[in-house]
């Protein structure tokens, strides 16, 4: 069992303040030289039936049916949508058996979410990458658990954060074919050198990539500076960045956490640099972590058998 929270670190209400920029990549090349390489990097963009959901969405009254029938052109996205929907992470009392009732069940903004994620595994066809983005939406889905126990309002901007943060990885690999092995060593690098080693090596990272792709696909501001600023420990310090983003990046972190705790593949380095910081955000104890860890284990288990 959980133990409930109420407190929500959404509740302080302090402003956004931005006095300090984010470390964007190649800074030791010129601008122009950083705008040559980057525009040589393939942002895919924003998929017709991520845009199409996204204007409807947004209308005064979103017609629910109009919702399901684009999404339910898109075969692929459909069945993912389904098979998503009904697994044990969403505890749904129900089998879902159609896009329409999957709808009605999550809501405008998480299946808004949803889709966004499962339409950027599409447009990046990366051979190689399946563990992946397997590993993503299982983190994403741990980021909704946490945030439902929790009582976070901003579930879709949550899962739309953790579905993207690490997102222009497989497009870095796209453009680098050496960059695999720059993802070889990641795990053995601390969480804060990790774009160091990827400006080292690539003259950009994937934290100013993800920015692009962010924009380029029309993603909150608040989640597109969240990845901006994922790998930065100061944001627990300053007031650099709104508690929001704050929350987001807290957020993610445990989810990666409780990923790498039930894979077994656990990244001490990243944990030692952000997991303190990131459990006092969140006003989360170790006995409280270690339960949703648990659940997270029993939900895996029940969906493999």
């Amino acid at each position: 069992m959980f133990t409930q929270i109420n407190s929500t670190p959404e509740s302080s209400g302090r402003p956004s303040v931005h006095s300090k920029v984010p470390p964007y990549p190649g800074q030791q090349l010129d601008q122009s030289e950083t705008r040559k390489l980057l525009s040589s990097i393939k942002i895919p963009p924003q998929p017709e039936i991520v845009m199409a959901l996204m204007h409807e969405k947004s209308s005064d009254d979103p017609d629910i049916q109009k919702i399901s029938r684009l999404i339910s052109n898109d075969a692929g996205i459909a069945a993912a949508v389904l098979k998503t929907v009904n697994s044990p992470f969403y505890a749904l009392n129900r089998k879902i058996t159609s896009v329409q009732q999957a709808v009605s069940a999550l809501g405008m903004k998480n299946i808004g979410s949803l889709v966004m994620g499962l339409a950027l595994r599409n447009s990046v066809p990366v051979k190689g990458m399946d563990h992946y983005w397997e590993t993503t939406n299982r983190t994403a889905e741990y980021a909704v658990m946490l945030a439902r126990q929790l009582g976070l309002r901003n579930i879709d901007e949550i899962q739309l954060y953790v579905l993207f943060h690490d997102s222009a990885m497989p497009l870095l690999l796209q453009r680098f074919p050496d960059y695999l092995d720059t993802m070889k060593r990641i795990p053995d690098t601390p969480w804060i050198q990790i774009t160091e080693l990827e400006d080292s090596r690539h003259n950009t990272n994937h934290v100013a990539v993800g920015g692009l792709l962010a924009r380029n696909w029309g993603l909150p501001d608040k989640v597109r500076e969240a990845i901006q600023w994922h790998h930065d420990t100061s944001v627990f310090d300053g007031e650099m960045v709104s508690n929001e983003i704050r929350t987001l990046i807290a957020v993610g972190h445990v989810a990666d956490h409780i990923q790498e705790m039930t894979s077994r593949q656990l990244n001490e380095c990243s944990w030692e640099a952000f997991g303190d910081s990131c459990l006092k955000h969140l006003m989360l104890g170790e006995t409280e972590l270690q339960d949703f860890i648990d659940a997270a284990l029993e939900q895996l288990e029940a969906a493999a058998s």
